[in-house]
Order: C-alpha cells, then sequence, then structure tokens
C-alpha cells in the first residue's frame, strides 16, 4: 500500500501538568497544532489551529480530533476524526498498534 502523505510532529508538555501538545506538518502543505489532557490509559487531543498553504488541495481541513487509548492488552488504538470544507467532523481513521518483539 503507497502512503497518501507524510507526516513530521513534535510533542511539547507543559510542565506541572497532565496538557500536551502535538505540532505537526504534513508534505500535503497542512500544519497542526493539537492540545489535550493525558490520563494513565488515553490522550484526547483537539486541533487549536489548523493552517495550510495557499494553494493545498481542496477540501480544506477545518478541524481534527484524535484519541489515544492503550488497552488492557497492550495494544494501543488511535482514532482520527476530521472535518473539512464539506464534511462535519467524522471519524477519518482508526488505527490499532501492537507491540511486536
Amino acid at each position: 500500500m503507497k502512503p497518501l502523505h507524510r507526516e513530521r510532529s513534535v510533542t511539547q508538555t507543559q510542565p506541572g501538568t497532565s496538557r500536551v501538545a502535538f505540532i505537526i506538518e504534513q508534505n500535503s502543505g497542512l500544519v497542526e497544532i493539537e492540545e489535550g489532557e493525558l490520563t494513565e490509559q488515553q490522550l484526547n487531543l483537539q486541533s487549536q489551529t489548523v493552517a495550510r498553504i495557499s494553494f493545498a488541495r481542496e477540501p480544506h481541513v477545518q478541524q481534527i480530533s484524535q484519541a489515544f487509548h492503550l488497552r488492557p492488552d497492550g495494544r494501543l488504538e488511535q482514532t482520527v476524526s476530521m472535518a473539512t470544507d464539506t464534511q462535519p467532523l467524522m471519524q477519518h481513521l482508526h488505527i490499532t498498534y501492537r507491540w511486536s518483539s
């Protein structure tokens, strides 16, 4: 399967709190800042800023949310929801990561 795009990110935490921020850049020209709260088993993030290059492909992304959940069996689930110019916020993808040794 050929990837549709690539992402690079920086993660920051607010000292003394459970606040987390992701700064994400995609090769499609989209840049996001997402912030949220980290608990023992869950990380929920909401877009604070979504920016794009002026000639980015449409429809334009308007909002993103992500949820990471560590399951009791050790697998990590990620759900990404997205809203665009033409679609309300809806699930975009769901991934389950499993550790291999």
